[in-house]
């Protein structure tokens, strides 16, 4: 299974999504830790006073007059008894020395007297149990309420009990101020939308830098069909803006350079004509008619191959604009001319509708197809599949194939596996190689394979549907 998406834009989308999330939920953590700390320093701090206020003022008061004091300083946080002796609490808990250490230094400065002092913060259901238990979650456990006890939803509850003048003990109860982890129902959609925020500005970033990255990627691809089409426009950062003039540029250099090779081939076909006219007239006056037919020979080869050359080339004409092609009636016609040759071609299935191309070059494409079938196979047989995503035209012959090494090989210039380089048997060797430029011209390609058990060979033409929509 992938688990990376194949595009660049889902790539990048995944690697920022996932980094404002980290990046969020850290800062959430963060905020909820500090701003948990903050509200017990500042509330404990308030509590340390109310309680050096309240005991200053027990202290000043007659052993009579103090549980009028006591009863008005009752409430729902803060409570207050009066006792002869200390209560032994919290006896075997340690988990909040920390906590309770520095609240006794606040307490203390707030006195501002030494009497005697002590501090207890209660151990919560949940951490005498963990004391019990022995398991990395009881750790845990443990952990959280020795460090962070203010964070967790149970209830905690602090004791101070200060020694007054006179020996009574004066035991104050307060509930300790916590920023427990509910509060994070408030901060998810918080944060789910900010991440939400960020990640569409992110998406939309992606998309302007991706979509100038496709329009190249699609130029490419088809650089062999629009060679000579507009340049891409410059869009997009500085450095993709680079990257597409560059292209634009080479396309320009790679365009002018075929456009002086065709020109320069077509002036040497021209001139080539001129002397194999010559030797043509020369030989007419030969009187030797077996030596006359030799040449004449070998003047037809050469005025051949240079045909197949110039064909070779210049390729289909290179006019953007395609027409829609009846490919039944093409294949009826190319099967009907070998016909009256003398040549059999057997035609299976249609097209279910036109393909749009360029007519003479699919033509010629089919015909080279039917002639390699011909010439090595002594049969060719033609079948039509059509179907929404591609038309195939397949042409197969009843020789002997092809070894399984020379499939692709035979596609190359002038590459003919009949070594006599006869042409009544084996042509130029640019047939394959023309049907396959003006396949690949349309989109399409031409592939080779050897028929069940080796007998015959199928050439297979395919044409894509969606490049004639």
């Amino acid at each position: 299974m992938r688990l990376l998406p194949a595009s660049l834009f889902g790539r990048t989308l995944l690697v920022l999504g996932a980094g404002l999330l980290v990046a969020q939920a850290a800062s959430v953590v963060l905020n909820l830790f500090d701003r948990g700390s903050s509200v017990y320093r500042l509330a404990s701090t308030q509590i340390a006073a109310r309680i050096a206020q309240n005991a200053h003022i027990l202290n000043r008061l007659p052993p009579a007059e103090r549980p009028k004091v006591v009863e008005a300083v009752d409430g729902r946080h803060l409570r207050v008894a009066l006792r002869e002796r200390p209560l032994p609490i919290g006896q075997g808990f340690e988990e909040h020395d920390r906590y309770e250490q520095v609240f006794m230094q606040t307490l203390r400065r707030q006195i501002g007297e030494p009497w005697p002092l002590s501090v207890e913060i209660s151990a919560s259901p949940r951490t005498r149990r963990a004391h019990g238990e022995d398991s990395s979650v009881a750790a845990l456990e443990l952990w959280i309420a020795r460090y962070f006890f203010y964070l967790l939803p149970d209830v905690y509850s602090l004791v101070a009990q200060v020694g007054l003048e006179d020996g009574t003990v004066a035991v104050f109860s307060a509930t300790i101020p916590q920023e427990p982890f509910s509060r994070l129902e408030s901060l998810v959609p918080q944060l789910l939308l900010l991440v939400g925020v960020c990640f569409a500005l992110a998406a939309l970033l992606v998309y302007m830098v991706t979509r100038s990255l496709d329009h190249l990627a699609r130029a490419a691809d088809a650089i062999g069909a629009t060679l000579d089409g507009p340049p891409i426009a410059v869009t997009g950062p500085s450095e993709i803006r680079r990257v597409i003039d560059a292209f634009n540029r080479m396309q320009a250099r790679v365009y002018s350079y075929l456009v002086e090779r065709t020109r320069m081939l077509g002036a040497i076909s021209h001139d080539l004509k001129t002397p194999i006219t010559r030797l043509r007239l020369r030989c007419e006056m030969l009187g030797d008619a077996d030596l006359r037919a030799k040449m004449q020979h070998d003047l037809d080869e050469m005025e051949a191959m240079v045909g197949a050359t110039m064909e070779f080339f210049q390729g289909p004409d290179r006019e953007p604009e395609r027409r829609a092609i009846d490919i039944n009636a093409l294949v009826d016609s190319l099967s009907e001319d070998r016909r009256e040759a003398g040549q059999a071609v057997g035609v299976r299935g249609a097209a279910l509708k036109p393909y749009r191309g360029q007519a003479p070059a699919l033509r010629r494409c089919i015909e080279n197809l039917v002639e390699n079938a011909f010439r090595y196979g002594g049969s060719a047989d033609i079948e039509i599949a059509d179907a929404p995503e591609a038309l195939r035209i397949k042409v197969r012959d009843s020789g002997p194939g092809i070894p399984q090494d020379d499939l692709e090989r035979v596609f190359e210039p002038y590459v003919r596996l009949e070594v006599s380089r006869n042409p009544e048997s084996g042509g130029t060797g640019l047939g394959l190689s023309i049907a396959r430029n003006i396949a690949r011209w349309h989109g399409g390609d031409v592939s080779l394979r050897n028929g069940p058990g080796g007998k015959g060979l199928i050439a297979e033409l395919a044409l894509p549907r969606q490049a004639d929509a």
